[in-house]
């Protein structure tokens, strides 16, 4: 083959190629023309995010520096003292857990937390308030998780349902019958949320 022969061949593929792409150009608007209806479907997985905030983070009872012996004290606002905002994008259930009091010094030292709210040597007890329940009505902490609850008939579990829902509450301490004095003692209430 000489080189007029392969660049006839070259020639060849060129005006092919090029009345394929020509014919392509062309059928293209046919095709979109002919398809007047369709869509196109978008599947997202989301994820449910649990978060929720508190608007309090302690507390001192009565805001004094001591406590005394059998003594009952409860927040300034009772059942307002403290927010819980629903932060996240899901239905939550909110639950409520309480620790035993342990000297910050030495933590061998401790009161425990009561399961009855009977106050003894050595053992506290502690109850929350939910804005809106019957008036001064308390539910006991314990140190087992439990979902907060209305002591209204037909109230049931606190449920925050949505993004930005809040429910108000206090808390109520009742001290030991006996404890050594002049030591500084610090518990912790956990506020979690579950998915409702």
């Amino acid at each position: 083959m000489g080189k007029l022969a392969m660049r006839r061949e070259r020639i060849a593929v060129v005006t092919i190629l090029a009345a394929v792409i020509l014919a392509a150009i062309c059928y293209l608007p046919v095709m979109a023309a002919g398809n007047s209806t369709g869509g196109t479907t978008i599947t997202m997985n989301t994820t449910s995010v649990l978060a929720i905030s508190l608007s309090q983070t302690g507390w001192k009872p009565a805001g004094e520096d001591v406590v005394s012996l059998n003594t009952t004290y409860k927040t300034d606002l009772p059942a307002s003292w403290c927010t819980i905002t629903n932060e996240g994008n899901a239905n939550v259930t909110i639950y409520i857990q309480g620790e035993d009091a342990k000297w910050v010094t030495d933590p061998e030292y401790k009161w425990t937390l009561s399961g009855t709210g009977d106050n003894g040597k050595n053992v506290y007890a502690l109850w929350y308030h939910i804005k809106g329940d019957t008036e001064d009505s308390y539910s006991l902490i314990t140190t087992t998780g439990t979902p907060m609850e209305w002591t209204k008939d037909g109230k049931g579990i606190l449920n925050l349902r949505k993004h930005g829902n809040t429910k108000q509450f206090g808390l109520k301490l009742l001290t030991p019958t006996y404890f050594i004095g002049g030591r500084t003692m610090q518990t912790t209430i956990i506020i979690g949320a579950v998915a409702a």
